[in-house]
């Protein structure tokens, strides 16, 4: 028998009461048909997470930069190997269906989970995150190492009320944006499973909107299952407010497509019970889910012992040496040059005797939240040691050293050398153990660290005490990190993470405590004396130093992390007087970016020679870092994200409309800092003899282009050529152009390669929300390929015979969400979750529709409608007049309004409707 087959049998076998508890992710063993207990879940998004130590490799955001498919096949596979030995290991239970990796659209720099994505660009992401779920999954046609879980569907780009947030999307930024990716990699990639995300979109939550069965499942072709992510099942009451019980949101989210629920198993199986008494569900819907997950878990070999013993992998594989030196080229591969004045990389070792290495991140490797344990790090300083360990190097991290006094009782705070330490106030001189070191994130946030013990001051809930005791600024409340407020008379208020005041307890030995509330009270506040000013001291040691190695950048726990948007893109306001500093004693400076996501660094592309970009590159950063800066390795990382000069030429994170909002490369209309692809390398490039198979295209035809690049510097070096196309004379807005293909090639200095890449005609469609389906328009099109979207090297023009986007037909229904334009209005979807409406902000609220083709004369408008008494305005392009019609009160409920058009309307016209606040509209037609 083949699978299907085999989970229809096994259903077969099942009682009711054993599939439904089957339905939560943390499935129940099943004895007697020897179905183990299984845990549909883990994490992967950069090597194995949370189980023990593994390999980590760069974060996604370093990973698609590299633009290199093959890289990221090989380290799905490395990935895959280490979680199927952690799989043997314990004992069966789970971690081969793994949630990752995430490709969420990075339309936005301020996004918290920035770092786990693949780019802003759909044909990138998808591409990127498709190779390493190639890698993951094998390529058995049939039996699946791993099962990947790309998340998180979809339109998940905020962080801040996530839980009950309502993004408004409209059909084409749905179609041909925030959908594609999934596309891509079900279709060519065959991704097993998704995850739907906590958000809802145009007021359907994700986990109950029938799109995930309609369009991932029916349309693209899903081929596993669907499940939620934590907790979102029970946040549907209570966050979004959906539903008043969570047998309904477990009737509707089946319904809908969903397989498997990530919350508490017992909450879900007695709220299927309760659905199936309340008829809102039948058991075939729950065969149908639970089918889906079996399906799965019979294609990792969990029913066939062969299987399990092909896919074995022991534990040695865990951390091997090969997996080590793919970590090492991942980061090489990985790495940015954003600017290189003068050739002033590489470094030539021979003219430098003493190096600065400098900066908060020169000697950190942070892990983030999804990092796997790692089995060891090497920090840039590290690398620049063992490359460069028969030349003078000196670091320091550029913070300054405080000690705190108490203004209760005028001592110092002290802690002791080693182990867990509470923090007293007792001391009446400066040593060591009075001292700390004052850690600067910005926007308030600072943390704490014990000079004496190294360890970090953090809030203690259990004893209500500041214990000086962790060894690191992480965890996903992160109670390291506290808020230094001035009062105004010289002293200072230090506050939790969580908003409490610390003060000094004399009951308890003047020990440092925290509190709900200010009393305004002398052992609630304190003042802070600098022992050592950290950026004059970095300063000292960067004036008499050949070379400064300068690395600024972000903790992935801090300003910009899962749960917590960014404030800002600028750099924190302590590395920003650091660089400038730092320039005035010496402007020979490695400006080292490592980063969770893009910087406005605007001073430093004007002033700095060299800049290097990287996100946290893990346990090989170092030694990686190190051999880029020495020349032993040209870098030809490309930026996957547009770096915007300010948060003041994009919108605000909330709005999702890459269209009008101009975002991303594609209709960004500003300068950018640095444009989407750029990238250089330590030679140089000439495009030529660019060849197209043909100047005019049908639908079922493909593009196919050749070009060559000569490498006319004097290194060797990896090029990334990228293909763009552009539509010439669209019938409605288009991109700037699109990216549809690129490559990684290695060219010797002297030598030319020849590049062959193709474009099926078919990827270059458009949604039409006219007849609500995709489209290849015909036309002109242009063809543009270059080292980036702004450094475009060889054009040419082609002609597609496509299809025309047709006039609208007045005489049927129009949807309101069709526009082609609008001004200030949002949507929502009726309770059926089918419907999705227009509803006006405010009294200049409008919607579009273009290009009506009146063949006959209407009599009147059928508008489907609901209002607070309101007033709507029709306005025709081609009459000089507006027909105004009063609204009554609807009583929030939806009425068909008939009005009377009393003039001609003919030929073609494109058609306003404005609406005063508070109008909702779903669709209208003329008769």
């Amino acid at each position: 028998m083949n699978i299907e087959e085999r989970v229809k049998e096994l259903i077969s076998k099942l009682t009711l009461e054993e599939k439904i508890k089957l339905l939560p992710t943390r499935q129940a063993e099943i004895p007697r048909l020897n179905i183990r207990e299984f845990y549909i879940g883990g994490e992967a998004a950069h090597g194995v997470a949370w189980l023990g130590k593994a390999t980590v490799f760069p974060q996604p955001i370093g990973l698609s930069s590299s633009f290199d498919r093959e890289l990221m096949k090989k380290i799905g596979n490395a990935v895959s190997q280490e979680a199927r030995a952690y799989y043997y290991m314990r004992g069966k239970i789970g971690g081969l269906m793994l949630w990752a990796p995430t490709v969420d659209m990075l339309r936005d720099p301020r996004w918290g989970r920035t770092e786990e994505g693949y780019g802003e660009d759909p044909f990138l992401a998808s591409e990127m995150a498709g190779a390493y779920i190639q890698g993951m999954q094998g390529d058995d046609p049939v039996y699946l190492k791993t099962a990947m879980t790309p998340k998180h569907f979809f339109a998940n780009n905020n962080e801040r009320d996530r839980d009950k947030f309502s993004a408004d999307i409209d059909p084409r930024n749905m179609y041909e944006y925030y959908l594609e990716v999934f596309r891509r990699v079900i279709e060519k990639y065959r991704a097993q499973c998704i995850m739907t995300a906590y958000n809802a979109v145009n007021g359907i939550p994700c986990i109950i909107n029938p799109i995930v069965r309609e369009v991932i499942k029916e349309k693209f072709g899903l081929e596993g299952c669907v499940v939620t992510d934590a907790a979102d099942f029970s946040q549907t009451v209570t966050s979004h407010k959906t539903f008043e019980n969570h047998y309904e949101t477990l009737a509707y989210a089946l319904k809908a497509g969903i397989d498997a629920f990530t919350d508490n198993p017992d909450l879900v199986i007695e709220s299927a019970w309760q659905a199936l008494e309340k008829g809102l569900i039948t058991e075939e819907d729950i065969d149908r889910a639970v089918s889906n997950s079996l399906k799965v878990r019979f294609r990792l070999g969990e029913f066939d012992e062969e299987i399990s013993k092909r896919f074995y992998v022991p534990p040695n594989q865990i951390c091997n040496n090969e997996h080590s030196q793919l970590a090492y080229m991942a980061e090489l591969k990985s790495v940015v040059l954003l600017k290189n004045e003068n050739k002033f990389l590489p470094l030539k070792k021979e003219k430098i005797n003493k190096i600065a290495v400098i900066g908060p991140l020169a000697n950190k490797n942070y892990n983030d939240w999804y990092s796997g344990t790692y089995p060891y790090k090497v920090s840039v300083l590290q690398g620049i040691i063992n490359r460069l360990y028969n030349k003078e190097i000196l670091y320091h991290d550029s913070y300054d050293i405080v000690a705190i006094k108490s203004v209760k009782n005028n001592k110092y705070l002290r802690v002791i050398e080693s182990g867990i330490s509470p923090v007293w106030a007792v001391s009446d001189n400066i040593t060591e153990k009075e001292v700390f070191k004052y850690i600067d994130w910005g926007w308030g946030k600072k943390s704490l660290q014990g000079i004496a013990n190294g360890k970090y001051l953090t809030a203690d809930d259990s004893t209500s005490a500041i214990l000086s005791s962790a060894e690191e600024v992480f965890g996903w409340f992160v109670k390291e990190v506290f808020n230094i407020d001035p009062i105004g008379d010289g002293t200072y208020l230090i506050k939790t993470w969580n908003g409490k005041y610390a003060y000094i307890d004399e009951k308890e030995g003047n020990i440092l405590k925290f509190k709900d509330s200010f009393e305004n009270l002398p052992e609630e506040k304190f003042i802070f004396e600098k022992v050592e000013k950290g950026i004059e001291k970095a300063c000292e040691i960067a004036k008499n130093s050949d070379i400064v190695i300068l690395c600024v950048g972000n903790n992935p726990l801090v300003n910009g992390r899962e749960d917590e948007d960014r404030v800002d893109i600028v750099l924190p306001e302590h590395q920003e007087n650091l660089v400038r500093e730092i320039f005035k004693v010496n402007p020979n400076i490695v400006l080292l970016v490592i980063s969770s996501y893009p910087y406005a660094i605007c001073w430093e592309k004007d002033h700095i020679p060299a800049i290097l970009w990287s996100s946290h590159g893990g346990q090989e950063m170092g030694n990686a870092i190190a051999d880029i800066l020495l020349g032993n390795f040209s870098p030809a990382g490309r930026l996957n994200m547009t770096w915007y000069r300010s948060i003041h030429h994009i919108p605000p994170i909330t709005d999702y409309d890459i269209i009008r909002g101009k975002r991303t490369y594609m209709y960004f209309d500003k300068e950018p800092l640095f444009s989407f692809g750029h990238g250089l390398t330590y030679t140089e490039f000439e495009y030529k003899n660019l060849i197209l198979n043909s100047k005019n295209f049908k639908l079922n035809e493909e593009i196919k282009l050749s070009f060559e690049i000569e490498n006319i510097g004097d290194m060797d070096s990896e090029e990334v050529p990228q293909v763009y196309i552009k539509a010439l004379n669209s019938k409605v807005k288009r991109p700037n152009m699109q990216l549809k293909g690129f490559t990684r090639v290695f060219v010797p200095k002297g030598e030319r390669v020849k590049v062959d890449i193709t474009i099926p005609i078919s990827e270059l469609f458009i949604w039409d929300v006219r007849e609500e389906r995709y489209m290849v328009e015909k036309g002109e099109y242009e063809i543009l390929i270059g080292a980036s979207s702004k450094d475009i090297r060889l054009r040419d023009k082609f002609h597609i015979d496509g299809e025309e986007i047709k006039n609208r037909n007045p005489f049927k229904d129009t949807k309101a969400i069709n526009f082609d334009d609008y001004h200030n209005v949002s949507f929502n979807t009726k309770r059926n979750f089918k419907e999705t409406y227009v509803i006006f902000n405010d009294n200049d609220s409008f919607i579009l529709f273009k290009d009506f083709e009146f063949k006959n004369k209407p009599k009147k408008v059928v508008i489907e409608l609901s209002s607070n008494h309101s007033k709507i305005v029709l306005i025709f392009s081609k009459i000089g007049k507006e027909f105004s019609f009063e609204v009554l009160d609807t009583n929030n409920e939806w009425k068909e309004i008939v009005y009377l058009l009393g003039e001609h309307i003919e030929g073609i016209q494109d058609l306003y409707i404005k609406g005063e606040k508070g109008l909702k509209i779903n669709w209208f037609r003329f008769e």
